[in-house]
């Protein structure tokens, strides 16, 4: 299944403050045993200055692969990357370490040095990232979360509006019901006629059901609705519908001759004062 590319965590304020929130905190955790072991002077202040900028610096592209570059990777696949990562962020520490030494005065670390410097590095970049991680975690589920609620909100809303689907047939047809009844017997052919146009509503509601429906049940649905019209215009339409044996169980999308039909009323019928017949 393909992830979905997600935004370049490096453009968001928020993620640029955390990042460097997270290098100044575990600086001071870094920093406080040995100012603690070997007192408050300027010399140790500047050293550790030195190293935790040193250190922040060589994290910075690292975090920029993993919540930049790769941040459509899963999470599984970004964790067994950092063996790797961690060994690159340790090689440019010690890099920038042995350009800035000799600007300084100070002589190049030595291969004993750099192993003895490993353990403490790469500690603040496992807290570092480990942060990172947890931060980003716990804030996709909360998207993920949120985004199962819209879909259940969405979900919901759905049923809803099947509902009104439901009802609101029903509502027409009582009220076609009950104006039917409330006619005088005299005004029986209005009745007739307010039946016909609850069939043609069945149907219509029945097509946005169905994919399909027989030859039979359209050409029933075509005469009740030319019926309808022939109210309307009198003796000035006539029809006549017949389809060949056999073909009344062919399969055809619904309403699909009613607009040939009400476009025969419209440009032929209608504009004629002698009217016409629909074959």
């Amino acid at each position: 299944m393909n992830r979905e590319r997600l935004r370049p965590v490096a453009t968001s304020k928020q993620e640029i403050g955390l990042f460097i929130g997270c290098l100044l905190v575990m600086s001071v955790l870094y920093s406080t045993p040995r100012l603690v072991a070997h007192g408050l002077t300027l010399d140790l202040i500047n050293e550790l200055v030195v190293d935790c900028t040193i250190m922040s610096l060589s994290c910075f592209p690292i975090w920029w692969l993993h919540f930049t570059v790769l941040a459509h990777w899963p999470l599984k696949k970004r964790f067994a990357l950092h063996v790797v990562t961690a060994a690159c962020y340790y090689g440019i520490w010690v890099a920038l370490y042995q350009i800035y030494n000799p600007l300084v005065g100070k002589p190049m670390m030595s291969g004993l040095q750099v192993l003895q410097n490993a353990g403490p590095n790469l500690l603040f970049y496992v807290q570092v990232f480990s942060i990172l991680h947890i931060y980003h975690f716990f804030r996709e589920r909360e998207s993920q979360l949120l985004r199962e609620k819209a879909l259940t909100d969405l979900a919901h809303q759905s049923e809803i509006n099947a509902l009104k689907a439901q009802i609101q047939p029903h509502f027409l047809f009582n009220t076609l019901n009950s104006i039917s009844a409330s006619l005088p017997p005299k005004q029986e052919k209005t009745r007739i006629l307010i039946a016909k146009l609850a069939d043609t509503f069945r149907y219509a509601l029945r097509a946005t059901q169905e994919t399909l429906v027989p030859l039979s049940s359209e050409l029933e649905f075509i005469q009740i609705y030319l019926t309808l019209e022939q109210a309307r215009f009198g003796k000035r339409l006539r029809f006549h519908i017949e389809a060949d044996p056999g073909l009344e169980r062919t399969q055809v999308p619904p309403l699909l001759l009613q607009p040939l039909v009400e476009n025969a009323l419209k440009h032929a019928i209608e504009p004629s004062l002698d009217g016409g017949q629909v074959r």
